[in-house]
């Protein structure tokens, strides 16, 4: 999969609606990044919270998002629908 040919695609868009308006361009590109930025969040909270449902642990997830059990918790549990006191581990234990 071409993870770049939206990005072309919307970089030509840009450049035809604002031809020689370089200031326009780059309001137009950040206003869209803000844009993709809040669809991201989105997209890992929906399939963290997946992952959450289907029993993976918050080590797990942390792990195969590079991050540390205790980052992916802080950073996920509130957005998935779990509260830091349910996604506590057990003294001793890790969830």
């Amino acid at each position: 999969m071409d993870r770049l040919l939206p990005l072309r695609g919307v970089i030509a868009a840009i450049e035809h609606a604002y031809p020689g308006e370089a200031l326009e361009r780059l309001s137009e590109a950040a206003s869209i990044g803000t844009d993709w930025l809040q669809v991201a969040h989105r997209l890992l909270d929906h399939f963290v919270g997946q992952a959450r449902r289907t029993g993976l642990s918050w080590t797990e997830i942390g792990a195969h998002l590079g991050v540390s059990r205790q980052a992916a918790q802080q950073r996920f549990a509130a957005r998935v629908g779990e509260s830091p006191e349910t996604t506590r581990p057990a003294r001793g234990a890790r969830s």
